[in-house]
């Protein structure tokens, strides 16, 4: 009952705040998208930013490296952004496997925040490659059935395919944002109700004393047997010799 309280009360101080003119709307942060790609892919990694360009609209924040020199270590700015990426999106492809920054720094980064549930991971198979013998056979691939972008004709299917993939995926955060949200207000608000103070115990209920109706003597138990009202005969006493009656021999 605390709980569904609280919960109303936090609603209803929303519903409140919303139908005031004078504040300004909350502004939701962006869904940040991280796009890990081979730079001999970078045709195919344009061509999907230029589908995205609506989710962009929509408040979804796109990442690519550019021209950033890949190294042999993660960029400190690459490494922020595969930190706040909420979607982490792998460009596969037989250049991404054989590249060791790819697949193996910054994909292995992504994985390992995957497995604690810290982002979700999807990959965009643009060629045929060696994929379903690695770690992206777990996760989510984008076209459907596994088609690559490259037997895809006309090739703009294939990545309006990914990216209608892709706005399932920015749904999934936008809830789990919002469940999230809507815990951290429900907690808030129980934290903030004044503690319930402890009731005073009862006093003590005092039983009344019961008279048992009947005789004022109590019955006999059986190891004592009652008392008989006769009274008992006295045993006859011998004769006296020499009295009235008598002869001496």
């Amino acid at each position: 009952m605390a709980v569904r309280r609280a919960t109303s009360d936090v609603l209803a101080r929303g519903s409140r705040k919303g139908a005031r003119s004078d504040e300004a709307p909350a502004v939701a942060a962006p869904i940040r998208v991280f796009i890990s790609y081979s730079h001999m892919d970078d045709a195919a990694r344009r061509r999907l930013d230029i589908h995205m360009a609506q989710l962009k609209r929509e408040g979804v924040s796109v990442f690519f490296d550019g021209d950033m020199i890949a190294g042999a270590e993660l960029d400190p700015r690459i490494r922020r952004e595969l930190r706040l990426a909420d979607i982490f999106v792998a460009l596969a492809s037989p250049a991404y496997l054989h590249s060791r920054y790819c697949f193996e720094i910054e994909y292995g980064y992504a994985l390992r925040k995957a497995k604690r549930g810290k982002v979700h991971l999807v990959v965009a198979l643009i060629e045929e490659c060696q994929w379903r013998h690695t770690r992206m056979a777990r996760y989510k691939l984008l076209p459907k059935d596994g088609k690559p972008v490259s037997k895809w004709r006309p090739h703009g299917e294939a990545f309006e395919d990914i990216v209608n993939g892709l706005r399932g995926v920015v749904k999934a955060v936008r809830a789990d944002r919002a469940t999230s949200s809507l815990d951290k207000r429900v907690r808030t608000a129980r934290a903030a109700q004044p503690a319930k103070r402890p009731s005073a115990p009862e006093p003590p209920s005092r039983k009344r004393k019961t008279v048992p109706v009947g005789p004022s003597k109590a019955a006999a138990s059986p190891s004592r047997p009652a008392k008989s009202r006769t009274p008992a005969r006295k045993p006859a006493g011998r004769p006296r010799q020499g009295g009235p009656g008598t002869r001496s021999a």
